[in-house]
């Protein structure tokens, strides 16, 4: 098949990879000279209508998709010579994410961001299109030699995954089991958050070195997506970012409601917890209710964490309401310093007793009694030298009868001398 030539033109090169569903070669487009990769569809795919009516609507879709980061889609069609349908693509020089997980097993965040930065970018010109691509995975996400990252394989996922076509029942899907969102596996309509589920799950194994949920079939999948959480990051490598974490668990939601609403919502959390910013909490699921998974339960049932997943994930425990307790009257606290008043301010302080009236009446007796004894001793005296006798008054001061008798006498004793 090396040297065959598709629809005579694509001269088919050395084989690039290969699947249950196709394989794809580098080809040289000998009309317009110039390297493509072509993808031949399985031959058994050939007598699935249903299938090959889809292909064609989704490769014309994925065929309008032009961004740099998405693989440009330039032809596809159905060889006449073999009866096998095919997809022309750009061909990208460089390694897809599952070689790179096979040689270096993990990423640092730097890396990885870059990485999924442009898977983000890709996707968000997809959705905007209408087109979702519903088979993101490391085979998928291409890296060129000069570090252009871009999508690939638009255009045949939906058809890979939709209806009751051969593809499932030859079990194909289930080599990427690991990245298919919960509602995807259960079979029922996707949108756009089932893209960024996937993605989430790339940038988890890019950053862990490992899937989220190790699981062999779709059955055994589902029951662990509706039963336990998967380890968060930085519990796994304490390096990662606790918020970065949080951001990629977030694109890890069961519900779709719950992740991202958009891609570009995506790749800004993603690169705001690197930064140690986490994402805005998502809103309240519209699940009326939710039980514990059984094995009986459907794959819509969603589950509620049991506390042996709420440990592996460390999940806070809600917060119980404290109850507010009555608190005593605050009363002002001493002060530091009080100064001492000295003992005279303190008596100056003192509120004056108030006199008794019988001291202010002995008083009044004491002075009028000194001013009569006085007058009376004047007149003596002038009367004994004729009226040119000096007489020595002196005031008269005492506190009590007594007192003023005695100074009294002494006075009298001092002017008749």
């Amino acid at each position: 098949m090396s040297s065959a030539t598709i629809a005579g033109r694509y001269e088919l090169g050395e084989r690039l990879g290969y699947g249950g569903m196709s394989t794809v070669q580098v080809a040289l487009d000998r009309r317009l000279e110039r390297q493509v990769a072509v993808k031949l569809l399985a031959e058994h795919l050939a007598d699935d209508s249903q299938f090959i009516s889809r292909f064609k609507r989704e490769a014309l879709s994925a065929a309008r998709l032009v961004h740099p980061n998405i693989v440009q889609v330039f032809d596809f069609g159905q060889d006449q010579a073999s009866g096998r349908y095919y997809i022309v693509m750009e061909y990208i020089r460089g390694r897809s994410g599952a070689e790179i997980l096979r040689e270096e097993t993990r990423l640092g965040v730097e890396d990885t961001l870059k990485l999924v930065d442009g898977a983000c970018r890709g996707l968000v010109h997809a959705h905007r299109m209408g087109v979702i691509h519903r088979d993101v995975k490391p085979g998928n996400i291409l890296v060129s030699d000069d570090g252009a990252v871009k999508l690939a394989d638009f255009g045949i996922a939906k058809a890979m995954v939709g209806g009751t076509s051969q593809i499932t029942q030859a079990g194909s899907v289930l080599g990427t089991a690991a990245y298919l969102a919960p509602e995807q596996a259960s079979g029922a309509e996707v949108g756009p958050q089932a893209d960024l589920y996937g993605l989430g799950v790339v940038t988890y194994q890019l950053l862990a070195g490992r899937l989220p949920y190790d699981a062999a079939s779709l059955t055994e999948l589902a029951l662990m997506q509706q039963r336990e959480y998967p380890m968060r990051l930085d519990e796994l490598d304490p390096v990662i970012p606790q918020a970065l974490a949080i951001a990629v668990q977030r694109a890890l939601s069961l519900e779709p409601e719950q992740r991202y609403p958009s891609a570009e919502e995506m790749r800004r959390a993603l690169h705001d917890g690197a930064r140690g910013i986490a994402p805005a909490a998502a809103a309240p699921s519209t699940a009326a209710t939710s039980l514990l998974a059984t094995p009986d339960d459907t794959a819509a049932t969603r589950a509620i964490p049991s506390e042996r997943s709420r440990a592996r994930r460390r999940e806070p425990e809600p917060e119980r309401p404290r109850r507010l307790q009555p608190q005593a009257p605050r009363t002002p606290p001493p002060p530091a310093y009080e100064p001492e008043i000295p003992e005279p301010v303190r008596s100056r302080r003192r509120e004056p007793e108030p006199r008794r009236r019988g001291g202010s009446s002995r008083a009044i007796a004491f002075v009028l009694l000194a001013g009569l004894v006085a007058a009376a001793i004047a007149f003596a005296i002038g009367s004994s030298s004729g009226g040119n006798g000096s007489v020595n008054i002196t005031p008269v001061d005492g506190d009590s009868v007594s007192e003023v008798v005695e100074q009294t006498n002494e006075l009298i004793d001092d002017n008749t001398r």
